[in-house]
This record gives C-alpha cells, structure tokens and sequence, in this order.
C-alpha cells in the first residue's frame, strides 16, 4: 500500500457546468401550437363564413319557420341630421379632429376660420359626436362649435381654448 498525499490525483471539479435552458424550447413548441392551430381553425371559419355568405338561408335549428319582416315600403327619403363643425380664431390651428361616429375628420395646420358639414342618417342619434381643437404655437384663442340639425330642432355645443397648444374638446357625452 502506498501512502500518496493527498494533493496529487485527480481534482474535484471546481463548478458544474450550466444545463442548457429548456424554456425556449417549451416556448417554440407553444408557438408552433398556436400557429398551426390558427392555421387549421382560421381556414375552417373562412370557409364557414364563405359558406354563409353564398348561402345565407342556411340550416335553421328549430322546427319553427324563419320569421321574415319586410321594412314598410316609404316614398320619403330616409331623414337625415345634419352636424355643422365650426372653428373661428386667429391664425392657424395646429390640429382640428371632428368625429361622427365611426367616422373621423383630421387636419393638420388649419387655417381659421374652418367649418365642416356632415350628414348622418336621422337613425343614427346615438353616433356620438366629438370636436378636438389644438391651438397654434403662437398661442391665438381658438373658438370651436358644432351644430346638430335633425327634424326635432338644433343642439349647440360651445368651447373655447387659448394659450400655446391650448386644446379645446367638446362633446355631446
């Protein structure tokens, strides 16, 4: 038996090598899930609505007839409202926005006075309607309204703003 000392021989590693991260992995494979499950579903529901689309009678659930209404039959033009936006002031506004809806009206660097008309089917009064004014630069007041003419009378709402980028929001909410 010899007696070596105990220095010599093979060292005990210092620190163990990091393991490779499994995340990316788990994270790739959720990836290509969704994807290909996007893919496969999103071709099915195109098709369904292709399918719908060409054939709206489609297949009823009940045994109950489909109920059909036809709309009276008028000769009057569908009544309509008015919106009238107006904007007086001196100078140049940096921004106007005039909303109706879903419908957007946006101007960059807009001389005043600005005045803009908009009409919108009488059916439609819960359209909310919105007009946004910033002030030039320069700081010059801006004097904003609009105007809402339907059969029943006018509304009017009134705002002013001033000062550099001064910002003017009237609403009908």
């Amino acid at each position: 038996m010899s007696r070596e000392p105990i220095e010599f021989g093979i060292a005990p590693p210092l620190y163990e090598p990091p393991k490779s991260p499994k995340w990316p992995w788990v994270m790739l494979l959720v990836v290509v899930v969704l994807v290909g499950g996007a893919l496969t579903f999103g071709k099915y529901v195109e098709n369904q609505l292709r399918q719908t689309l060409t054939h709206p009678e489609g297949k009823l659930t009940s045994s109950e007839p489909p109920v059909t209404s036809e709309p009276p039959v008028t000769s009057e033009p569908p009544a309509t409202r008015v919106v009238v936006f107006e904007v007086a002031g001196t100078g140049t506004a940096f921004n106007i926005t005039a909303t109706v809806g879903a419908s957007v009206f946006n101007q960059a660097s807009v001389p005043l006075p600005w005045t803009k008309t908009v009409e919108v089917p009488a059916d439609a009064a819960t359209r909310p309607v919105m007009l946004v004014v910033v002030a030039g630069a320069d700081g010059a007041e801006v004097h904003g309204k609009y105007e809402v003419r339907t059969v029943d009378g006018t509304t009017v709402r009134e705002g002013k703003a001033s000062g550099p980028y001064g910002v003017l929001t009237i609403t009908d909410q």
